[in-house]
């Protein structure tokens, strides 16, 4: 199968035990060096017969420059694992790297979220340190540094559970396509124990009744508050005006919990200010029974004049206009996209009358009404 079209790009691992050469060789080898998503980036050859030799025949008519990096022997891909252990593990620097406490971890992730290129450094070099610990295999070396990158694993456990409440899908991601990180590493006792006291927290109604209770430590609370709410409003904003609306004092939140010398208590307090806003936004959207777009509408009009009953009879009386001339792909039509302009603008225009406002004022506002049909019209 491999020589007739097979293609598997999870398959991994070749063994060899009878001799190909040429393009029936090449063809072999490409079968495993698929890359395979965010999973594997080549292919594992364990040589029973000693192809080598043939290998370098079957490349012959290429350039130097084409297969530049086609064959990596083991020592290469084990030096990798070092180095890229011990780049990881120095962004920790007066962290212990040998507990597993709730304390020790939250340092950790304290360490790695204060600064944004530390944490990309550190998903870029965990995921390229679990695809080489697969690809390594029975290496001595995994053996005498398991203990490290289990220490790491927790913490990018960690670290997943709290910034995106993707634990459960990653999990079922390891199980999938790295089962000797499973095998060697999660299904240890301090792994195991520890995410027993991981506390689920759904972030609903309850959520601040919950966090109080299920939080052993303000820094926790701290922590939990700062990237619930910076994952629901700024990765959200553009779904929900709610979220739309208090973006800039959330970012100013992430923005406190980054420096060094943080006040855990107000970060707490200002996160449970911004919910408690939240709430109230939301209470009143179903009060008025409005959509999203009604809602985001009446939440710019009222950044420029305030809450006026007035209001919201002129946001019903423009989206009831509005809907009849909206479609799905709408604003990829320019005769339909200049339509819903021309409305917007003339449901606008009176307020120049009526609240005195400057052109220049007037047209600032259509932007940001214009911003909100765009967003969820």
């Amino acid at each position: 199968m491999l020589l007739t079209g097979f293609d598997a790009p999870i398959l991994q691992t070749m063994y060899l035990d009878k001799p190909l050469k040429e393009h029936r060789l090449l063809q072999a080898i490409a079968r495993t060096n698929r890359p395979y998503k965010d999973v594997k980036e080549a292919g594992l050859i364990i040589d029973y017969v000693g192809i080598l030799k043939e290998l370098t025949r079957a490349l012959e008519k290429y350039t130097r420059e084409d297969v530049k990096g086609v064959l990596l022997p083991i020592d290469e891909l084990r030096q990798d694992f070092i180095r890229t252990l011990d780049d990881t593990l120095a962004l920790f620097e007066g962290v212990p790297t040998d507990k597993y406490d709730r304390e020790t971890l939250l340092k950790a992730f304290e360490t790695i979220t204060v600064d944004e290129k530390k944490t990309k450094k550190f998903e870029e070099n965990y995921r390229k340190l679990r695809r080489l610990f697969e690809l390594l295999g029975a290496e001595p070396v995994k053996l005498e540094r398991i203990e490290e990158y289990r220490w790491l694993t927790q913490v990018f456990d960690y670290y997943i559970h709290w910034v995106k409440q993707k634990q459960y899908e990653e999990r079922k991601f390891v199980q999938k396509y790295f089962p000797k990180t499973l095998k060697y590493v999660y299904k240890t006792t301090e792994i195991s124990e520890i995410e027993k006291q991981y506390p689920v927290i759904e972030f609903d109604a309850d959520y601040l009744r919950n966090l109080e209770e299920k939080m052993r430590s303000r820094e926790e609370k701290a922590a939990n508050i700062v990237f619930t709410l910076n994952r629901f409003v700024i990765v959200e904003r553009q779904r929900n005006p709610v979220y739309e609306t208090l973006t800039e004092r959330v970012e100013r939140l992430v923005e406190r919990w980054k420096q060094k010398s943080k006040d855990y208590e107000q970060i707490y307090r200002e996160g449970v200010a911004i919910i408690e806003e939240m709430n109230r936004l939301r209470a009143r959207q179903q009060q008025l029974a409005f959509s999203n777009l009604q809602y985001g509408i009446l939440l710019a009009l009222e950044e420029k004049f305030g809450q006026d009953a007035s209001l919201v009879g002129d946001v019903k009386n423009l989206v009831s206009e509005l809907e009849g001339k909206m479609f799905r792909g709408w604003q990829t039509q320019t005769t339909a996209r200049k339509e819903i302009e021309r409305v917007i603008r003339k449901h606008l225009r009176k307020y120049l009358r009526e609240r005195g406002l400057t052109l220049q004022e007037l047209d600032l506002l259509y932007q940001k009404v214009l911003e909100k049909v765009k967003s969820y019209g």
